[in-house]
């Protein structure tokens, strides 16, 4: 887990049911990416120089399909990178905290790489890559929304049941 001062605060989540309406209601709170599909959510999305990073979620009410997916678009356009693939059950390809203040952040990592994608209350968001434990990438994101922190993703999250970071 990247950031210092991260507390799970998941006992002051919005309750579950909220998060299966909660895309439908607030729309304008998740401002969408192109490597998401129109029956998506974007979560998060990065831009940094001319490659995006997203995390994109399904819509609508929480059940035993829904997912969430990291893709990565190089600076030409084409999808290089997509996580978990094939889709499974998010509490079991990512980890999720939100701290008191205001901070959130999702970890995941495929083989050897680690990857935090971390929402600050203020500032830009980032990317963090580190390989056996060792930073390989860091990224200040140009721009992108920040909507990790949201009452609404923090009930998705709940609603998926995906873990705090180990």
């Amino acid at each position: 887990m990247r950031l210092a001062t991260l507390w799970l605060a998941f006992a002051c989540a919005a309750p579950t049911s909220h998060a299966a309406s909660s895309w439908v209601e607030h729309p304008a709170d998740f401002p969408s990416s192109p490597l998401c599909r129109p029956n998506e959510v974007t979560l998060w999305t990065c831009t940094v120089r001319h490659e995006r990073f997203s995390l994109c979620a399904s819509r609508g009410a929480v059940n035993p399909r829904s997912y969430i997916q990291y893709r990565a678009q190089d600076r030409h356009g084409k999808v290089v990178l997509r996580y978990p693939d094939p889709l499974r059950a998010p509490g079991s390809a990512f980890a999720y905290a939100y701290s008191a203040t205001g901070d959130a952040e999702v970890d995941f990592s495929i083989g050897a790489y680690s990857y935090s994608l971390v929402d600050p209350l203020r500032g830009v968001s980032l990317l963090f890559v580190d390989r056996a434990g060792r930073e390989v990438a860091h990224h200040s994101c140009d721009e992108g929304n920040q909507s990790l922190q949201l009452n609404d993703t923090i009930a998705l999250m709940r609603a998926l049941e995906v873990p705090a970071p180990k």
